[in-house]
């Protein structure tokens, strides 16, 4: 871990950074090219809620509106950058430099421009003074970096952002820190360390897709809820719980609205008859109420949307089915001279798109709502050594170990190892079988493995531990992951033996 210095200097000379070389195009021009017109764009467009929340916090509390602070930028200079204030005057002599939730030091609006993140607005302008990026490794007080690290010399080779990777995956740092009997101690020694890694993770990988995919999980994460908050909210008098039936109720309708509006249009593309306009404002309104009231009746709403799955997706779709049946039903069995009948007789295209629309609306919406669950849910503080895994079995359990692996920044799966030949070079989660498991020693060797997973269900601690005596030579765990059919197949679990069973390799 990098020492922690308190003296600083204005700049160090550029031939002491010894970051990456950055060759590629959108690294030497086209990234600040994206960052002038995007941050001119963004300060055009809001430009009203700038002047909105400078208004707050002229008239809520006392000091200046903006707030000023030294941070350590491009190539090692130092620059101010600019925030809304959120604190009162005077607050460093109030506490540390680390704020926590429900700091006393926040002023009233603080905390919700802070949550918000409606405080780093103003850095725009230092966007487009070049002092900084939209996105990158996130700036420091001079106090918390080291100069004399390469590490740190290596983040200074890109300009720092407004948000970077290091940001996003610790947007909770502040309630972590809370819950440690010394916030300031763990921010130092557990938090700032993974940040600095992850911040340079980024440098390596500069990419105009990158910089795009962090921009949309930022806005993903400051303007939709991904935690359930700890207690209900009170709308007009009543308690509301926005992952409640009542809510998941309310946002079908919404979508199944849109969606039969969407079908109509696009049906009825060329120009659509004032008889199926009016057919329209019907099916609007009363095709989303019914499918509401099926989906109660089938216990749609009893699912959990945080972990939507495939079969969750299936029954959602049979869900969908009887209300497109009957309007099938209806549009071939109606008679044609009841004027009566002849409003509820929607052609057989619209009822199709309809239901397309409606189940990929709903489908979407809970996706996303996974999504944003599994990003509110990063564990931290991770450990700072970097793992290279290899897993041990190209099935279902290897397949599911891979894909939570993801949410993991300091793991690296380098592939998998599998004993059927049919499997030899095939790609699965996007990693290649790499070889059987008489070609472990030498992956290990060449891919510098520190850790392999065993998802084989045929596999027991012998073989495993026959396997790690092959690679003892190396400095490799060997993780084992126990499967459900030995679970079912054994008698039970020495109760003075550990629960989960892991042969260490090396010191």
């Amino acid at each position: 871990m990098a020492t922690l210095t308190t003296g600083l200097r204005e700049s160090l000379a550029p031939e002491t950074i010894r970051g990456l070389s950055q060759t590629s195009l959108y690294a030497r021009w086209g990234k600040r090219l994206f960052d002038i017109t995007a941050a001119a764009a963004g300060l055009m467009i809001l430009s009203p809620l700038l002047i909105l929340c400078s208004l707050v916090v002229w008239l809520t509390s006392e000091g200046p509106v903006l707030f000023y602070q030294r941070r350590v930028g491009y190539r090692g200079r130092l620059f101010r950058i600019l925030k809304f204030r959120t604190m009162v005057q005077g607050a460093e002599a109030l506490g540390p430099t680390v704020v926590v939730a429900n700091d006393r030091r926040l002023t009233p609006v603080g905390s919700f421009l802070r949550r918000a993140k409606l405080d780093e607005l103003p850095q725009l302008f230092n966007v487009l003074l070049g002092e900084m990026s939209l996105v990158g490794p996130r700036p420091r007080v001079p106090s918390e970096v080291n100069f004399d690290d390469p590490g740190e010399q290596v983040l200074w080779s890109a300009r720092p952002g407004v948000t970077s990777y290091a940001s996003i995956h610790h947007h909770m740092e502040a309630d972590y820190c809370a819950g440690q009997p010394d916030p300031q101690k763990a921010y130092r020694t557990k938090v700032l360390p993974q940040k600095r890694l992850l911040d340079g993770k980024y440098v390596q990988n500069l990419t105009f897709l990158l910089d795009l995919k962090l921009l949309a999980l930022t806005f993903l994460l400051v303007f939709l809820p991904g935690r359930s908050p700890s207690r209900r909210q009170h709308v007009l008098g009543r308690e509301v719980w926005p992952e409640g039936r009542v809510a998941q109720m309310g946002l079908d309708v919404f979508i199944s609205m849109a969606a039969a509006w969407l079908a109509y249009t696009l049906w009825f593309e060329a120009g659509m008859p004032e008889f199926y306009r009016r057919q329209m404002l019907l099916f609007v309104v009363v095709v989303p109420l019914v499918r509401v009231m099926v989906h109660r009746a089938l216990g749609v709403y009893d699912m959990m949307w945080r972990y939507i799955n495939l079969e969750d997706g299936l029954l959602l779709a049979l869900a969908f089915a009887p209300v497109t049946v009957a309007l099938f039903a209806l549009r071939m069995c109606l008679p044609t001279s009841s004027r009566v009948a002849v409003a509820f007789l929607v052609p057989l295209g619209v009822i199709a798109l309809e239901y397309l629309c409606t189940l990929a609306g709903a489908l979407g919406l809970r996706c996303l709502r996974r999504l944003l669950y599994v990003l509110h849910h990063h564990c931290q503080p991770l450990p700072e050594a970097e793992h290279h895994v290899l897993i041990l079995g190209a099935g279902l359990m290897g397949l599911s170990t891979a894909m939570d692996m993801r949410r993991y920044p300091q793991m690296h799966l380098v592939g998998f190892v599998d004993d059927d030949p049919m499997k030899n070079r095939r790609l699965m989660a996007g990693y290649r079988v790499l070889g059987n498991s008489a070609d472990l020693p030498s992956l290990c060797a060449r891919h510098q493995i520190t850790d392999v997973i065993i998802c084989a269900k045929l596999l027991g601690p012998n073989e495993a531990e026959a396997l790690h005596r092959r690679c003892s030579w190396q400095d490799v765990r060997f993780h084992l992951l126990p499967s459900l059919d030995r679970v079912l197949h054994e008698e039970g679990l020495d109760p003075q033996a550990p629960l989960a069973i892991a042969v260490e390799g090396g010191a």
